[in-house]
C-alpha cells in the first residue's frame, strides 16, 4: 500500500493553501483594521470626555490661553496637557494606526505631541467663552477628531488651510486624517463618537457658524474632486 503523496498531490495541496490563505488574508487585515478603528474611537471618547469635565471645573471654558505666555503655553497645541489631570494615561493620544510613542506626560513633553487627535479649536471659540456659546447643537458640532496636528486653527478660512492643519495626506494614507481606510473618526461635543467617511466629514457645510465646523468657510463648501493636501 503507498503511504507517501505524489509530486501532483503535493502540488495541488500547496495549490488549495495558497488559495485559501488569498481568501483569508483580507478578512484578517479588515479584522485588523476594524479593531484598529474602534481602539481609536475609544481614545477620541475619552479625551473627549476629558475635555468636557475640563470645563465643567472651569466655568464652561475649554484650556486657557496664558496671557503674555510662549508657544508652551497655547492651549491649541497643548490642550493634552491641560486636561492630563482628566485622562490621566498619555497612551491614549496615540491612534492605533500610526507608529510612534506616548508623550512624556510633563508640559514640555507634551508640548512636543505631534497630534493624533486634533482639537477643533476655532470651532469651539478656543477658550474665548463658555463653550456652550459656540455650540448650540451639541451633538452636532466637532470637538476632536482624527488629525496629524494637534489642533485645527483655520487661519486663512480656506479648505486648504484645514487640508495642512489635518496633515491629510489622500494619496497613501499613511498620515494625519486619512488612516482608517478613508474613515475618520470624530468626538462631538456631547462626547458621543462617529465614523464617517473622510470625504463627507472634510465636505461637510461650513456656512457662517453652522454645524459640525461652526466656523465660516471662504465659499461655504468644499468643491468636490478639489481636495488639497500637503506635499510630502
Amino acid at each position: 500500500m503507498r503511504n507517501f503523496f505524489s509530486l501532483i498531490e503535493l502540488l495541488v495541496v500547496l495549490a488549495i493553501i495558497s488559495i485559501m490563505a488569498s481568501m483569508l488574508l483580507p478578512a484578517a487585515v479588515r479584522s485588523r483594521e476594524s479593531a484598529q478603528s474602534v481602539a481609536c474611537a475609544s481614545n477620541l471618547r475619552q479625551l473627549g470626555s476629558a475635555m468636557l469635565s475640563y470645563s465643567d471645573d472651569w466655568r464652561g471654558r475649554l484650556p486657557p490661553y496664558v496671557t503674555g505666555g510662549k508657544t508652551i503655553d497655547h492651549p491649541g497645541l497643548n490642550w493634552c496637557y491641560w486636561s492630563l489631570p482628566y485622562y490621566h494615561d498619555t497612551h491614549i493620544l496615540l491612534c492605533p494606526v500610526s507608529p510612534g510613542k506616548s508623550p512624556i506626560p510633563t508640559k514640555e513633553g507634551l508640548h512636543l505631541y505631534d497630534g493624533h487627535y486634533g482639537w477643533n479649536y476655532d470651532g469651539t471659540q478656543g477658550n474665548r467663552g463658555p463653550l456652550a456659546s459656540a455650540i448650540r447643537i451639541p451633538s452636532q458640532g466637532y470637538l476632536l477628531c482624527d488629525s496629524g496636528d494637534p489642533c485645527l486653527i483655520y487661519g486663512a478660512n480656506t479648505w486648504e488651510n484645514l487640508m495642512e492643519e489635518l496633515d491629510l495626506d489622500w494619496d497613501s494614507r499613511l498620515e494625519g486624517t486619512n488612516r482608517h481606510a478613508q474613515k475618520t473618526n470624530i468626538v462631538f461635543v456631547d462626547t458621543h463618537v462617529e465614523t464617517r467617511i473622510l470625504e463627507e466629514f472634510i465636505g461637510a457645510p461650513c456656512r457662517s457658524y453652522a454645524p459640525p465646523w461652526y466656523i465660516p468657510w471662504e465659499n461655504g463648501l468644499l468643491p468636490k474632486a478639489i481636495i488639497p493636501f500637503p506635499i510630502r
